[in-house]
C-alpha cells in the first residue's frame, strides 16, 4: 500500500498529536513499519487513527530501534580494515543497551528525549500500557543482536514460548483494550479447543515466517536463526547457507519450512469474541500471511538474497474488500470512550477536549482515588504491640524457608507447602500494615532456586504472580517493588511484577519488595560492572566512587538498610540475601517453618528487635524505658540463636 487512507496530518490531528517533535517520532515509527512490516502496515490502515498510531508506535519502534542499532557508530574502520563479526555484534549490543537505558530514564520522567522514544512513551502513557510489554520487546531485540543460535526445535520453541508467545498474548488483548474493550487472554481464547496449544501454534507459525523473512538479513550478519536440527535433517551445510548457495537441499528446506508455517497457521481459528472491526483486521492479517507463505514456498531460493514482498495486485485484491468491511464495522460499532494522551503544547485541556476520531466521547472525569482498605484482623483477635517509634525497625527482611519440608513431613507434595506459604505471606503483610512497618522485603525466589525440580519451579512461577496480584487487588496501602534479574524469568511473571509496581507506585503505606530471581552477589557484581562502564566512559572518577555511588546501581536503590533479618525453617544462614543492605542487620533464626508463620510471628520478632542495643561500632542507643510486654498468642519461642 503506497498511500494511507487519510493524509498523515489528518491522522495526527484527529488523534490529538500537535507537537512537531512528537509527530516526527510517530512518523519515524510509521516509516519503519511500512519499510519492514508490509503486512503490519497494511493492516494498521484498517484501524481508526488513534489505534493506527498505537500500532505504528509499538511495531515501528521495535523496527526503528533495530535500524538504529544496525547503524554504524563511532569511528569508521580504516581503509582496508574490515570490522569482524564479533566487533560488529558488540557494537550493535552497546548501541541497543544505550537506547534501552535512555528509554528507561525517559520513561521515569514521562517524556522521551528522542523522537522514537517520545512516540513510544506517549503511546504507553496515553493507553496506560504495562511496561512489561516493552521489556519483552527489548528481550527480542537483544536476541536479534546476539544472533540467536538454536540446536534443536525444542530450544527454538522454548525461546518462542518465553519471548514471542507472551508478546502475542499481550498484544491481542492490548488491541482490544486500546479499542475500549476489557478482554483478557483467557477470554479471547474462550471457546477455542485447546486454546493454549492453538495460540502457541499460531505464534510458532508467525515466528517461523519471520525467521524466513529475515533470512537474508541474518545471513548478511553471519547468523542462522533456524535450529541446527533443521539443517542436519535436510542435509544442509551451514557454510553453504552463509554463502547463500541455492543448493537443492537448501531450496527444499526453505520451501518445506514455508509450507510448515502455513500448516501451523491454518490450524489456528480466529478468536470468537472480538469487536467486528478488530476481527476483520486480524483475519486480514492471517490471510496476508498465508499469501506471503505461499509465495515463499513457490520461490524459496529468493529468500537467500532479499526479503519477500507481496505483489501489489495480490495485496490489493485482499485489502480493498477488507477496507470496505472495516469501515462499515467501525461506523456501525464505533469505539467506546478513548483516553486522551498527555497534554500537548497549544492544545486546550479540559472536559470538552475531544479524544480521537469525531463522534467519540470526551475524556471522562478522573475517578476519585479509592481509600486503602484496612488490614483484615487476625482470627484470634490478637493486636500488634504498642512500641515507641524509636524502637521500631524501619526495614524487615525475611527468608521464607521451610515450605517444602513442612509439606514433606505431612506427606504432601512440596507444591502444597508453597501454596500454604502464600497464605502465611499475606497474613504477615497484613500484620506489617497493622504495626506500622514501612519496609518489608521477602526472599520469594533466589537465583539458586532454578536447581529445583521442574514441577516445583512451575508451581513457584504460578504462585509468585498470584501473591503480587493479591497485594494489588486487595487495595491495601501496599507499594509493591521488585528486586531481581529478568534473565530466565517467564515473560508473564516479569509483566505481572512490573505491572504491580506501576499500579501501586503512588501508595505510601508499606513498601513490599519481592526479591524474585534475586542473588546478592549477582546484584553487587552487576552494580560494579555498571560503575566500571561509567569509569571507562569517563563519566565518573574511580577515586571518587563512594558507597552512595555504588548503591545507586543496585536493583532497588531506594531500599534502606535492613534493620531486622528474619529466617524461618531452622537453618541459620543468610543464603546470598541482601548482603549489601543487611550488613548491620540484627539476625533472628527461627525453627518455625514458613507455612506455620503468621503476623504474630512478625510482631514477636519486632518486639525482640526492640530490646536489642544497636551499636554500629559506637555508643549504643538508649533502649526503651519500658520494655514491651510479650505479644499475646505469640508463636515464637525465645530462640537461643538470637
Amino acid at each position: 500500500m503506497n498511500s494511507p487512507v487519510v493524509p498523515f496530518a489528518g491522522v495526527y490531528g484527529r488523534s490529538g498529536i500537535h507537537d512537531p517533535s512528537l509527530r516526527r517520532g510517530y512518523e519515524m515509527c510509521r516509516r519503519a513499519t511500512r519499510a519492514t512490516g508490509e503486512i503490519e502496515y497494511a493492516v494498521s490502515l484498517l484501524l481508526p487513527p488513534p489505534l493506527r498510531l498505537a500500532t505504528w508506535a509499538l511495531y515501528g519502534a521495535f523496527r526503528a530501534v533495530d535500524d538504529l542499532v544496525d547503524a554504524p557508530g563511532g569511528a569508521q574502520p580504516a581503509p582496508g580494515a574490515a570490522e569482524s563479526a564479533d566487533e560488529a555484534g558488540q557494537g550493535r549490543a552497546r548501541r541497543l543497551e544505550g537506547w534501552i537505558s535512555a528509554f528507561e530514564a525517559d520513561l521515569r520522567h514521562g517524556r522521551g528525549t528522542a523522537p522514537v522514544r517520545q512516540a513510544l512513551i506517549h503511546t504507553m502513557l496515553t493507553w496506560n500500557l504495562p511496561p512489561g510489554l516493552l521489556h519483552t520487546m527489548f528481550e527480542g531485540l537483544r536476541g536479534d543482536v546476539q544472533g540467536r543460535q538454536f540446536a534443536t526445535w525444542q530450544e527454538w520453541r522454548r525461546y518462542n514460548n518465553l519471548i514471542n508467545t507472551p508478546l502475542v498474548l499481550s498484544g491481542g488483548p492490548l488491541l482490544l483494550r486500546i479499542a475500549g474493550l476489557s478482554v483478557e487472554p483467557e477470554a479471547i481464547a474462550a471457546g477455542v479447543p485447546e486454546a493454549a496449544a492453538a495460540w502457541q501454534t499460531a505464534v510458532d507459525a508467525i515466528y517461523l515466517t519471520d525467521c524466513l523473512i529475515d533470512l537474508s538479513d541474518d545471513l548478511g550478519r553471519g547468523h542462522v536463526s533456524l535450529p541446527r536440527e533443521v539443517l542436519d535433517e535436510a542435509g544442509v551445510r551451514r557454510t553453504d547457507l552463509l554463502a547463500r548457495r541455492a543448493t537443492p537441499e537448501i531450496v527444499d528446506m526453505v520451501g518445506g519450512l514455508a509450507r510448515q508455517a502455513r500448516t501451523w497457521l491454518d490450524r489456528t481459528p480466529l478468536p470468537p469474541v472480538l469487536h467486528p472491526a478488530v476481527g476483520i483486521a486480524l483475519g486480514t492479517y492471517r490471510d496476508l500471511y498465508r499469501l506471503r507463505l505461499a509465495a515463499m514456498a513457490d520461490a524459496p531460493a529468493a529468500l537467500l538474497h532479499q526479503r519477500p514482498a507481496l505483489s501489489r495486485p495480490t495485496r490489493l485484491r485482499l485489502l480493498f474488500p477488507a477496507r470496505a468491511r472495516a469501515a462499515l464495522a467501525w461506523s456501525l460499532f464505533p469505539l467506546p470512550v478513548l483516553p486522551c494522551g498527555p497534554t500537548q503544547p497549544g492544545v486546550p485541556d479540559g472536559p470538552d477536549t475531544p479524544c480521537g476520531p469525531g463522534g467519540l466521547s470526551p475524556k471522562p472525569p478522573a475517578a476519585r482515588p479509592r481509600l486503602p482498605t484496612p488490614p483484615t484482623p487476625h482470627p484470634s483477635g490478637a493486636r500488634p504491640p504498642q512500641l515507641p517509634a524509636e524502637a521500631m525497625p524501619r526495614h524487615v527482611a525475611i527468608v521464607m524457608d521451610g515450605n517444602g519440608r513442612w509439606a514433606t513431613i505431612r506427606g504432601l507434595p512440596r507444591s502444597d507447602g508453597h501454596r500454604q506459604g502464600v497464605e502465611a505471606l499475606v497474613d504477615v503483610v497484613h500484620g506489617a500494615l497493622e504495626i506500622g512497618l514501612k519496609h518489608l522485603t521477602l526472599y520469594a525466589f533466589s537465583t539458586e532456586n532454578w536447581k529445583r525440580p521442574a514441577d516445583e519451579l512451575h508451581t513457584l512461577m504460578h504462585e509468585i504472580p498470584q501473591v503480587v496480584r493479591r497485594m494489588v487487588d486487595d487495595k491495601l496501602d501496599v507499594r509493591v517493588r521488585w528486586a531481581g534479574a529478568r534473565s530466565r524469568l517467564p515473560a508473564d511473571v516479569i509483566k505481572d511484577l512490573l505491572e504491580a509496581e506501576r499500579t501501586t507506585r503512588d501508595r505510601s503505606g508499606l513498601t513490599l519488595t519481592m526479591c524474585v530471581n534475586y542473588g546478592g552477589r549477582a546484584e553487587i557484581t552487576a552494580a560494579a560492572a555498571k560503575l566500571a562502564r561509567e569509569a571507562v566512559a569517563g563519566q565518573i572518577d574511580p577515586g571518587s566512587i563512594s558507597e552512595h555511588a555504588f548503591a545507586r546501581h543496585l536493583h532497588a536503590p531506594e531500599l534502606p538498610d535492613v534493620d531486622l533479618f528474619l529466617r524461618t525453617g531452622g537453618d541459620q544462614r543468610t543464603s546470598n540475601f541482601l548482603p549489601w543492605q543487611a550488613t548491620y542487620a540484627e539476625l533472628l533464626f527461627l525453627d518455625t517453618p514458613w507455612p506455620d508463620v503468621d503476623r504474630r510471628t512478625l510482631w514477636d520478632a519486632i518486639e525482640q528487635y526492640a530490646r536489642r542495643a544497636r551499636r554500629y561500632g559506637s555508643v549504643p542507643r538508649i533502649p526503651a524505658a519500658a520494655q514491651p510486654a510479650a505479644c499475646e498468642g505469640s508463636v515464637i519461642g525465645r530462640n537461643p540463636s538470637w
